[in-house]
């Protein structure tokens, strides 16, 4: 039990770190968008580059922050029904749940670990004006896939500790560090 705990523990940390780090993308982010807005605006000298920059900022920021929301519990539910459940109840609940979860972020690695390889090989470039290297970008799709099948799976090892034994392995809110 000691060993699943420190995989966990492990798992978590990588997806902690790695939120932490791409939420620094928002100031870039935001940056560029107040440049554009500012030359646009101010000078009438809109740029070729900042929309769409900002634009792979965000799917960085979006695909590798997925794992941390999922290590937060923050994405969306509909808590009409669960949170009236007993922690048991909702760990059935949700390890059902978790096949879906499995099927999709298995099929989105495989699919897109092949798009982001021929993307790589061909050094895919985006088709505007401004032509940045878009292959970087895609390869955060299989490894935000990646890190999210280890969270879901971090998950599920809780889940089905809580069936058995009808308590938690880990409290999936603990933070390695304060915020």
């Amino acid at each position: 039990m000691l060993q699943i705990k420190k995989i966990i523990f492990f798992i978590n940390y990588i997806n902690d770190r790695t939120g932490k780090a791409v939420s620094f993308l928002l100031y870039p982010m935001i940056a560029v968008l107040i440049y554009e807005v500012a030359m646009r605006y101010l000078f009438d000298r809109p740029t070729i580059w900042a929309h769409e920059l900002s634009a792979l900022f965000y799917a960085v920021f979006f695909l590798l922050g997925g794992a941390y929301t999922l290590r937060c519990n923050a994405h969306i539910n509909v808590d009409v029904f669960y949170v009236r459940l007993s922690l048991r109840s909702r760990a059935v609940m949700d390890l059902f749940t978790w096949l879906l979860f499995y099927l999709f972020c298995g099929a989105l690695l495989l699919q897109s670990s092949k798009f982001a390889w021929a993307s790589f090989l061909n050094l895919e470039r985006s088709s505007t004006v401004w032509e940045p290297y878009i292959w970087p970008v895609k390869f955060c799709i299989p490894l935000a896939a990646f890190l999210m099948l280890l969270q879901g799976l971090t998950k599920t090892v809780n889940d089905l500790y809580i069936v058995f034994t009808g308590r938690e392995l880990s409290s999936n809110n603990e933070r390695v560090e304060n915020k």
